[in-house]
Formats: structure tokens, sequence, C-alpha cells
């Protein structure tokens, strides 16, 4: 399934699993759904916006400069950027061995568009778990944050994203990798 479908759909049933608005009680009164960890998050995204917001958004020639010549050894085979929706984002491809390929997609979250590129791709996705028979999606805790951790079963494709260096949305997707070799790949980046 091509990533960003995947992330699409994800985003459509976290929608739905989150609008748990306020639920009336038979005296009238409202009760809030949601705990107090549901809150403090809520409050650490809109600030994260707010910030991301102020910022300028990186050149095409900054967005380049992110990725890696090199990623666990292998040559970069190929490199593309691009600011068509209004935020900056970097691809790179990176030829692990004759059947393993790791694809780095790097977006800037500064300014309007990438808000709400670091809204739909991340922070609404944040506490979502979906398991199935053929692979998994979860949130992890990756350097100091939380990562989206999606596998298949049979290690055919993988996946991660997480937020680096206060304005990058970083994914990671693995052709015949496992999450663990994602991971070092991550490392490997070295975004700060």
């Amino acid at each position: 399934m091509n990533f960003r479908i995947f992330f699409a759909v994800l985003l459509i049933v976290a929608a739905c699993n989150n609008e748990k608005a306020d639920e009336v009680s038979g005296t009238g009164e409202h009760k809030t759904s949601g705990d107090a960890s549901k809150i403090s998050q809520a409050d650490e995204t809109q600030k994260k916006t707010e910030e991301l917001q102020k910022l300028a958004p990186y050149t095409l020639d900054q967005m380049k400069a992110l990725l890696p010549t090199q990623l666990l050894g292998a040559k970069r085979s190929d490199i593309s950027a691009n600011s068509a929706s209004g935020a900056p984002y970097v691809e790179g491809s990176y030829s692990i061995n004759d059947s393993a390929e790791i694809k780095v997609t790097i977006f800037d979250c500064a300014g309007d568009a990438g808000v709400g590129i670091y809204s739909v791709q991340y922070s609404n996705l944040m506490n979502f778990e979906m398991v199935s028979d053929e692979e998994y999606t979860k949130t992890i805790d990756f350097n100091g944050g939380k990562a989206i951790e999606h596998a298949k079963k049979d290690n055919s494709g993988s996946s991660l994203t997480y937020f680096a260096a206060g304005r990058l949305l970083v994914t990671l997707e693995g052709s015949n990798t496992s999450v663990d070799m994602l991971k070092k790949a991550a490392a490997d980046l070295n975004l700060r």
C-alpha cells in the first residue's frame, strides 16, 4: 500500500476515534471524555504548532543538504526536492543491498503549510495502534520523543516517522527491511 494513502487512512481512523466530544449525562451536565495526559498532549501540540508557524521554511537547497550521501554504508541513488504543497520536502533513496532499500523523506514543518503536515502526518497519530495478522502500527518512544512505527510482519516493508531538530518530520520507508534497520538508519541521519 502506498505510504501516503496508508497514513491518510490512519488519519481518518484516528480522527473518528478521537471525536468523542463532550457527552451529556442524564442530569444534563457535560462530562468531558479524555484524561489529563490527552489534555497535556493537546497543549504541547498547540504550543509546538504556534512555534512552527513563526519559523520561515527552509529553501530547497537547505533541504537537500539534510540528506547524507551515504546511509548505513549505501550511497544515495537519487534525490528530489519540492515545495509545491507549500511545505518544502526532500526525498532520497538508498539501496542497502540487492533486495533492501530505504527511502528517506524529510518535511520542513515551518510556516502554515508545514504545520498542516505536522498535524496530519504526525501529531494526530500519536497514541494510535493497529494490529492485524499481516502488519502493525503503533506509537513508540524514540530518540527522546515519539515515533510512529509500522511494519509488515514478514519484514517485506516497514516505516518509521518521527520529529527531529524541532521542525523536521522524518519518514524512513524500507523495502525488505526491519524496523530495527530503520532505527539504525535514523541514527545515521544525525538530524539535530
